[in-house]
């Protein structure tokens, strides 16, 4: 098994980037359902560079954004985004209700909410409904600023305390130091090592269980694939075209992880 142990100091940005560009172009992201691919590379540079635009745009240390998204790299990007930028990220699932999302974002003070083309009609309805100001989206829209242009060079935000919060959901408020012995307590069941290619088949329910997952995987230097939803039926195709370790799937009303 790999070590899972980090310092106590570390934050949930610098145990999943610290060695991303060593890693450099090994494929960190992949989604079936919307085509993107991130290379660790890209993804460190995105991160990285929203994470300065967020500062500059004016986010504060501790304030609340909302994640209401449709693919597992658009959730992650935005949740590291967030986090490396001081802030504490809020992901939803993708049918929750408006109502429900406005209680919940009104509650933490959400100001800005990221989102997914086919999701922003909803997001903008959410936002008149609560205190949201600006929507960012993984693509134009009319309606919201797109993730490219939050993109900012300069020095990535001071890194906050690893007991600062960094990931709220419906359950509590995670700090860094929580977030990370959440993957190091996953890690003791799924083992990931750098060569294996994950498959994520777990929906977006707005919890943590993603999020955490993914995050182990990274620090691994392993590949994610990403497509909530499969059913067991059609994971062949995919474990055999992209050469599947181990799997995150549903079985009947768990979540399981498998190695293949």
């Amino acid at each position: 098994m790999a070590s899972s142990t980090f310092p106590a100091t570390t934050t949930v940005s610098g145990a999943l980037l610290g060695r991303a560009v060593e890693r450099g172009d090994r494929h960190a992201l992949v989604d079936l359902a919307g085509g993107a691919v991130y290379t660790y590379q890209r993804l460190a540079a995105s991160v990285t560079r929203a994470a300065a635009g967020l500062v500059k745009r004016g986010m504060k240390t501790g304030q609340v954004s909302g994640v209401y998204v449709h693919t597992v790299p658009a959730q992650i990007v935005a949740v590291l985004s967030v986090i490396a930028a001081g802030g504490v990220a809020l992901p939803v699932s993708v049918s929750s209700g408006i109502a429900e999302m406005a209680t919940l974002f009104t509650h933490h003070d959400v100001r800005l909410l990221f989102t997914t083309p086919d999701l922003v009609d909803a997001a903008v309805e959410v936002a008149d409904a609560s205190r949201v100001r600006q929507i960012v989206t993984f693509g134009p829209t009319p309606a919201s600023v797109d993730f490219e242009e939050l993109l900012a060079p300069g020095v990535t935000p001071r890194q906050a305390p690893a007991t600062d919060p960094a990931l709220a959901t419906a359950d509590g408020v995670l700090s860094h130091r929580e977030f990370l012995a959440g993957a190091r307590t996953l890690d003791r069941t799924a083992d990931v090592v750098a060569s294996d290619v994950v498959l994520v088949a777990w929906p977006l329910d707005g919890g943590c269980d993603i999020p955490v997952l993914v995050s182990l995987a990274l620090m691994r230097g392993a590949t994610v694939v990403a497509v909530p939803g499969i059913t067991r039926p059609q994971l062949r195709g995919i474990v055999e075209d992209f050469g599947i370790t181990l799997a995150a799937l549903v079985d009947g009303d768990r979540k399981v992880i498998t190695r293949l």
